[in-house]
């Protein structure tokens, strides 16, 4: 009974040392412990599994109109636009636009607009007239002799029509006294007669500008 109570005590001792003889293995747990850095070194230098965000294609940002390719649009080309075609109710508000101007302009009268008044020397007097075409006649002047000058222009004095003649009167320091044209029309945009300025009167023509 002795002998056989000892065996059994020695391998009960042999399987409860085995375990702490394997945790002690030092050829076991070195290498695990150096393998597992130098693992993490790798996934480092690969990148890893870092989260990076995922490249998507940015959209492209649609500019204004677009000219059409092999044709310039002028600015005061207004037949003509870079952009598309009008739809419906853009070509209906456009026509009673051009409509409404149309209009208006038939209803100014003859005088309406830009004139130039030269003599034998040249360009004297520049006149913009604003012609209601119900008879009233107002306007602007400007002497083209005296560019930039203070008194180099201004507003009509008066301005009348009588019998298809036209005389109008202004104030233009230096001049003494006001200055006077006495004009007739001889056909369409010419009118002829005499422009007096400081006592003195000369032969002058005014046609559209």
């Amino acid at each position: 009974m002795t002998r056989k109570r000892y065996a059994a005590l020695s391998v009960v001792a042999l399987l409860l040392a085995a375990p702490v003889a394997r945790a002690q293995d030092p050829d076991l747990i070195g290498d695990l412990l150096k393998a597992a850095p130098a693992a993490e070194e790798e996934e480092e230098a690969d990148g890893g599994d870092l989260d990076l965000p995922e490249v998507t294609s940015v959209p492209e940002t649609r500019q204004g109109p677009v000219s059409v390719p092999g044709r310039t649009v002028a600015v005061d080309d207004h037949s003509r636009t870079p952009e598309g075609p009008l739809g419906a109710a853009e070509r209906t508000y456009e026509a009673r636009l051009r409509a409404g101007f149309t209009a208006a302009q038939g209803r100014l009268g003859e005088l309406e607009g830009r004139w130039l008044v030269r003599s034998q020397v040249g360009p004297v007097y520049a006149f913009q007239f604003i012609d209601s075409g119900s008879g009233a006649l107002d306007g602007a002047w400007s002497d083209p002799r005296r560019p930039g000058a203070l008194t180099g222009s201004g507003y009509l004095r008066s301005a009348r029509r009588e019998g298809g003649r036209l005389e109008l009167s202004l104030e233009a320091p230096p001049r003494r006294g006001p200055v006077r044209l006495q004009l007739r029309p001889e056909g369409p945009g010419q009118w002829v007669g005499t422009l007096t300025e400081d006592g003195v009167e000369v032969a002058v023509r005014m046609q559209r500008d």
